[in-house]
């Protein structure tokens, strides 16, 4: 028997699987371009749908740098809302990024992310879109590094939702294509779309080739 979405049920514990912390990748796009966006009812989201031509953009960071944050805010008698952060790094001064990067100023997103037990969640909506900032620090000796640190913010009257569909990813920055499956499962392909491999989520790939090839895995 289906449970209503804001029926009360038990709440239980997964045993005997890992409990990883840290995200492994993320992708983001403009708010905008979400169409038909399920605001109301079931809180996990089967399948986004963007407007024809758009697509999702990888946000590759620094390993083990980013974060996602998910406050209550008490509104008083008007209930509560969410305050939604992410956090990264962003290593090594470019002209190429620092271009990559103004384009970002003043732009309202939402952001997929995928954490490292595999589960993926929406962050930001059509009405409630993140916000880019970053900060840029050369550091002043070999200890230290030359890192962009960054920052998308906002606040949601609901919680970030879960993800359960699939999204295409854009080659626009990169040598190779990273489309995500079903299920979480990474579909690798070349920029001319030929598929090299679909890798379960928290499984390993080695590819092999006679010939030399750029690949970028997150």
């Amino acid at each position: 028997m289906a449970v209503p979405d804001f029926a009360l049920r038990n709440i239980a514990q997964e045993l005997g699987v890992d409990n990883l912390s840290g995200i492994e990748a993320a992708w983001y796009t403009y708010a905008a371009d979400l169409v038909d966006f399920p605001a109301e009812g079931a809180l996990p989201i089967a399948q986004l749908n963007l407007r024809a031509g758009a697509t999702w953009y990888q946000l590759v960071s620094i390993r083990d740098t980013v974060r996602y944050k998910q406050t209550p805010k008490d509104l008083g008698r008007h209930g509560e809302s969410y305050t939604q952060k992410l956090t990264g790094t962003l290593a090594r001064h470019t002209a190429e990024l620092a271009q990559a990067l103004e384009a970002l100023e003043g732009q309202e997103l939402v952001l997929l992310y995928r954490d490292r037990n595999g589960e993926v969640q929406l962050v930001g909506t059509p009405t409630e879109p993140l916000t880019w900032g970053d900060a840029y620090d050369t550091g002043e000796s070999y200890q230290q590094r030359n890192n962009y640190d960054w920052t998308l913010s906002t606040e949601t009257a609901r919680r970030a939702r879960p993800y359960l569909g699939t999204w295409q990813v854009g080659n626009v920055g990169l040598g190779s294509l990273l489309g995500v499956g079903s299920g979480g499962s990474v579909i690798l392909r070349t920029p001319s779309g030929q598929v090299l491999a679909i890798v379960p989520a928290g499984k390993s790939i080695v590819l092999g080739s006679s010939f030399q090839l750029n690949y970028q895995i997150v």
